[in-house]
């Protein structure tokens, strides 16, 4: 396999079995390029020595919504735009309402179901156009703009085309459960790859199927609707399974139990517990949780028992004879499991 180096020139890889793991880099806005000085990617935001005084974020996943959070905190004046109706639109709807509500109190403007029309870099500000669903189109000039939107793939240049590996229109290299391309000995693994979500641990598990299928073991393939979803924002963010929405969509007959942190003991010590929540979704018919919502302090923690639930088709009877310790934000979990099999939660 003949790679293209970055200083320069090409080198010949050879193996027995090769993984592709080359990542992806940020996605611009079609015909707007990252200039590494207003118009701003995810990669540039790090590098920035000064705290803008205004910021927009264009793009309210996880990446949008985290650095708008954080230079809010630094003292920022923060507009986040979104094209789908919510912010973190692949979250639980609840959770989306309720993170609104939590940057409403901070400051932060929250402009959903809103397209961008055009950007003007300017001399001083950059002033981006933008409609919203009604049409009604207004300015709005910011020191920095962060282009937020997702990921390409790193896959041109290291030699894929001339192999033959297989990959969509986008540049991403298909793979199978071992995350094997269709060339054989050539694996792919992470944000290069079409599998989704593109995240760090997702890379490191499908790394681990790849290796262990070189080497012969027997593997598991990877269940992609049981990977947690974390957004590192004020309030946090962690998510497993299905929705509520896609759980209907898929057929399922829903019941949900919800707990707020409000009435969450550790949380009141820590000051957190104005907003946030503990969401479960599970199968009326067989009571099989099928996903776990968080938003609130700490819970890019506490979604580690969602991940288990699911992987051990835990119901809600299981997870409300699970005794959890008091007083701890995760108790909150085995509150919602009262609510979802009971009707309500004990200490509300």
């Amino acid at each position: 396999m003949k790679v293209a180096l970055n200083s320069g020139g090409e080198q010949m890889l050879t193996g027995k079995s090769i993984i592709v793991a080359t990542g992806g880099r940020p996605r611009p806005l079609p015909g707007t390029e990252f200039d590494g000085k207003r118009i701003l990617s995810s990669t540039d935001m790090l590098s920035l020595n000064e705290v803008p005084q205004s910021l927009m974020t264009i793009g309210a996943g996880a990446i949008g919504i985290e650095f708008a959070s954080m230079f809010k905190s630094y003292g920022s004046d923060v507009t986040v735009v979104e094209a789908l109706p919510r912010i973190v639109p692949n979250e639980d709807e609840e959770v989306s309402t309720e993170l609104s509500k939590a940057f409403q109190r901070r400051g932060i403007k929250t402009l959903a179901g809103a397209k961008v029309q055009s950007i003007d870099p300017g001399e001083e500000r950059v002033v981006v156009t933008i409609s919203d669903s009604a049409g009604k189109t207004e300015q709005i000039a910011v020191e920095k703009l962060l282009v937020a939107i997702g990921i390409q793939p790193n896959t041109k240049g290291i030699g894929l085309e001339e192999l033959g590996v297989e990959m969509d229109q986008r540049g991403f290299v298909k793979v199978d459960g071992m995350m094997r391309t269709n060339v054989e000995g050539v694996y792919a693994i992470g944000d290069c790859t079409v599998q989704v979500p593109w995240l760090a641990h997702k890379a490191s598990a499908e790394g681990e199927v790849a290796i262990e299928h070189m080497a012969g073991k027997h593997v598991h393939a990877i269940d992609y609707g049981k990977i947690p979803a974390c957004t590192y924002c004020n309030p946090e963010i962690a998510s497993v399974g299905l929705s509520e929405a896609k759980a209907k969509e898929r057929g399922y007959e829903v019941k949900v139990g919800k707990f707020p942190f409000s009435a969450n003991g550790k949380a009141r010590v820590l000051g957190q517990n104005r907003f946030g929540f503990v969401k479960i979704v599970a199968d009326k018919q067989y009571d099989e949780i099928l996903g776990m919502h968080l938003i609130g302090p700490r819970v890019t923690e506490l979604i580690s028992e969602g991940g288990l639930a699911l992987s051990h088709e835990a119901t809600s009877e299981s997870l409300l004879q699970t005794i959890h310790a008091h007083p701890t934000l995760y108790e909150a979990i085995g509150e919602a499991a009262h609510a979802l099999a009971n009707g309500v939660a004990i200490h509300i």
